[in-house]
């Protein structure tokens, strides 16, 4: 055989070589959770653009600091891409991690963009949220590699006609989110027996959590601010009124003068992250009160 000949067909053959590898890499990319204002949502950012038909028994594990939460069954799941998506193992647990593995059960014909991520399935932030909630990386699978807890295998897969695709893993996970105040002890001010209002949503500034907030009059955990220690509970005399939905309150100063103050819950719309405003509320003269005629 010609050396030119030799030279050609191994030229092709590393065509063919690059082209199956092209074919086969089309399929990887990185799978991430993330908590999107209370939606947990599960992604793929695949690493090639192309088409590609996501398999049945594709498997997304995931786990959770042990007796944190629990995630949904199937009937918390909403179904985006490919599926249906299903809890198919229940949830198991070594000692440090609850596992929960999530798969297909049907075949799905998609078009990838490369670094384009497509959300795979979505389920409402855990009830109650204590930790966070992490894809289950099949390079450091519990139970020295073999990824066996309790039984059940929770390697991490998205399965294409190609074969078994063990999908790498990004990002830290969804966490709870923490309900933060940009304020916390705001300040008012009134005259004796004057009606003072205010809207807690703006004066102090929460963020965080899952919107939209709840807020109500804190029947207990009120006690004076660091900075006022002396000032007094607002008297029940006072009516103070809290609007649920938008925050705002009102309040009557009370008729002697002097520092006062107290506080308003604010919770997110879980109902399990809640935060105590407290404010300093100080009660000046009545209007021409003491003067003379």
């Amino acid at each position: 055989m010609k050396p030119s000949s030799l030279f050609a067909k191994f030229v092709m053959c590393m065509l063919l070589i690059v082209g199956f590898a092209q074919i086969a890499t089309a399929q990887s990319g990185d799978l991430s959770i993330i908590n999107d204002n209370g939606t947990y949502k599960v992604n793929f950012t695949p690493t090639f653009s192309g088409s590609f038909t996501l398999g049945a028994s594709s498997l997304v594990a995931m786990k959770a600091p042990l007796g944190t939460m629990t995630l949904p069954d199937t009937p918390g799941i909403t179904n985006v891409t490919g599926g249906p998506w299903e809890l198919s193992s229940l949830k198991n647990s070594d000692a440090s991690f609850d596992y929960w593995g999530y798969t297909t059960s049907g075949t799905t014909s998609l078009t990838f963009t490369s670094g384009v991520p497509i959300t795979l399935f979505t389920f409402p932030a855990p009830t109650p949220c204590l930790g966070t909630v992490t894809i289950v990386d099949p390079n450091n699978l519990p139970a020295s590699g073999t990824g066996i807890v309790n039984g059940y295998d929770y390697g991490t897969t998205i399965n294409s006609p190609v074969g078994g695709n063990i999908a790498s893993v990004s990002g830290a996970g969804a966490t709870c989110n923490e309900l933060t105040f940009a304020t916390d002890n705001p300040m008012k001010s009134g005259a004796a027996g004057s009606t003072v209002s205010g809207n807690v949503g703006t004066e102090v500034g929460p963020s965080g959590g899952v919107t939209p907030y709840n807020y109500s009059v804190a029947t207990t955990g009120c006690s004076a601010p660091s900075g006022n220690p002396s000032a007094l509970p607002l008297p029940s005399s006072s009516n103070l009124v809290v609007d649920s939905s938008t925050g705002a309150y009102t309040l009557t100063a009370p008729s002697n003068t002097g520092t006062y103050y107290f506080c308003i819950k604010v919770c997110d719309n879980t109902g399990t992250t809640c935060k105590i405003a407290t404010y300093t509320l100080t009660v000046g003269c009545a209007a021409n009160a003491g003067s003379l005629n």
